[in-house]
């Protein structure tokens, strides 16, 4: 059971904190934009808006972090396997 545990931490652990950021199906990300409507004239939105955009650096994850979890619980899976198949052929 302890095994199993350890082979799919790291699709846990890639795939929480995937979801945690938003789950984007878009890659990586290091900066994040703000976009925030003012009015032209100060105090009379009525006369129109425009959007200001700030860029604020923060890293965000993208769709390569849970598929890199996949990657790393499957290849420990397949060492798991591999390494019982190796001592039974020893062991018989």
């Amino acid at each position: 059971m302890y095994k199993f545990l350890l082979i799919f931490f790291p699709i846990v652990l890639t795939t929480g904190l995937w979801l945690m950021d938003g789950s984007r199906l878009s890659f990586w990300a290091t900066s994040i934009e703000i976009r925030e409507e003012i009015p032209v004239v100060d105090g009379m939105p009525e006369l129109g808006t425009q959007v200001k955009v700030t860029w604020v650096d923060k890293f965000v994850s993208g769709i390569e972090t849970p598929l890199i979890g996949m990657f790393l619980s499957l290849f420990l899976f397949l060492f798991h396997i591999y390494r019982k198949r190796s001592l039974k052929i020893f062991f018989d």
